[in-house]
């Protein structure tokens, strides 16, 4: 058994203070589920504003920490963490008052700029605070059931947003919001009081290396690194190209509009599997959670886009089990790289190399919808998904091909390429 093999523990619950983390971090996830669905749902039906408002205001919700998050990451290296995700708190919850109290679309557009502004440091912070916290062994496990509990935080949270706009006319679910707010503030205090004087501080950081020396350190860490960082962006970029095109696929094949959340519900219910199954899988089958799980989410969206061709054969049951697939794979993959995140790069530069690849990602999310949008309008909906998973299919490919060698040279996989 290799040391990264070693590492795989039980969730750390004997940890003092690890249910306040957990909490901090599923209390994000809420505030960030729900903002997102009460933003637009509220633009929609309550301001009853033009599609190019909501644009808008997607610009002004994503825009900070495209450009911004790489500056709120190197902050959460240089200061205490537990200050930043204070802040961060207080800031989500004042914003998410102020979106209740907003009066007319002006205001709730500006306000919701202020929203995307709050969202800065929470991500990088708690990054940060989790690694300072946590030993390696103790990193994957609790990478696991993190996932398991955000894919059940976003099954339901979208219903209980929908349940309170479709109660009132008003956007009082930014109350909830503001209280879920409030609630991870009373958590980050309760383990401040419980670990704030033991947090170990980072590494000292070498003379001369900047953050992008860092970045390059990364990189060069080790063939696994480098393997789950590509597959990460080519999963991202293959996400943004065909995501925002889905609702439409589902109507053009006759579903109706309860047929989104039942896959988004689907994905949700395939990521919680996944984190179930990550501790067994992780870190003995590199390639299973990254190059194999690549391809096998390739042939899912390849495959929707067929049985959309095929419209006697395009039955939602068989969209369901479809999507549950993609979401087991996208998830082992999320999960994988998030793990070698955290324990990979540098301790002091953290919060900006974390935040620096969610920028990128971020950059491949928003450039993706265009793309495939061009696609779809020369070609077909049906066959910018054949596009996206066929793309997905031959990186995933190339991938293993070019790292399995060096991978089984490393001790990270089986020579045989870890069973996959």
């Amino acid at each position: 058994m290799n040391a990264m093999t070693d590492r795989r523990l039980t969730a750390p619950a004997s940890f003092k203070g690890y249910w306040s983390l957990c909490a901090i971090r599923f209390s994000t996830s809420f505030v960030a589920w729900v903002d997102f669905i009460l933003i637009f749902s509220t633009l929609s039906f309550v301001f009853r504003a033009s599609t190019e408002t909501i644009g808008l205001a997607a610009a002004f919700y994503g825009l900070p920490p495209l450009l911004l998050g790489p500056l709120a990451g190197r902050l959460a290296d240089r200061v205490n963490p537990f200050l930043l995700v204070t802040c961060s708190f207080v800031l989500r919850c004042t914003a998410s008052c102020s979106l209740y109290l907003a009066g007319d679309a002006g205001l709730f557009l500006a306000l919701v700029a202020f929203k995307g502004v709050s969202n800065l440091g929470a991500v990088p912070a708690e990054v940060v605070l989790t690694r300072r916290l946590l030993t390696d062994r103790q990193i994957v496990s609790n990478t696991a059931l993190v996932s398991v509990v955000n894919q059940f935080i976003k099954v339901c949270s979208p219903l209980a947003a929908g349940i309170v706009v479709a109660s009132t006319d008003r956007p009082v679910g930014f109350l909830l919001s503001a209280a879920c707010a409030v609630a991870g503030l009373l958590f980050c205090t309760i383990l401040w009081l419980q670990q704030g004087g033991s947090l170990r501080a980072p590494a000292t950081k070498p003379k001369g290396e900047g953050g992008f020396a860092a970045i390059k350190a990364f990189y060069w860490r080790g063939p696994a690194t480098r393997l789950l960082l590509f597959c990460s962006l080519a999963q991202s970029a293959v996400l943004g190209f065909y995501d925002s095109m889905l609702g439409t696929l589902l109507s053009t094949s006759g579903f109706g509009a309860s047929a989104f959340g039942l896959v988004v519900s689907a994905t949700g219910l395939g990521g919680i599997v996944a984190g179930i199954a990550f501790k067994s899988l992780y870190p003995a089958r590199v390639l299973v959670c990254s190059t194999v799980s690549l391809m096998f989410y390739g042939a899912c969206i390849l495959g929707a886009g067929l049985l959309a061709s095929l419209h006697s054969a395009f039955t939602l049951a068989i969209l369901l089990l479809v999507f549950f697939f993609s979401g087991i794979t996208f998830g082992l993959n999320s999960m994988a790289f998030a793990v070698v995140l955290q324990t990979q790069c540098s301790p002091a530069h953290l919060g900006f190399i974390s935040s620096s690849v969610w920028s990128l990602t971020l950059a491949l999310l928003v450039s993706g919808p265009l793309l495939g949008g061009f696609i779809a309008a020369v070609t077909s909906i049906q066959s910018a998904f054949v596009i996206a998973g066929g793309t997905a299919m031959c990186i995933g490919l190339a991938l293993h091909w070019g790292f399995a060698g060096a991978l089984a040279g490393a001790g990270h996989e089986p020579a045989t390429g870890g069973g996959s």
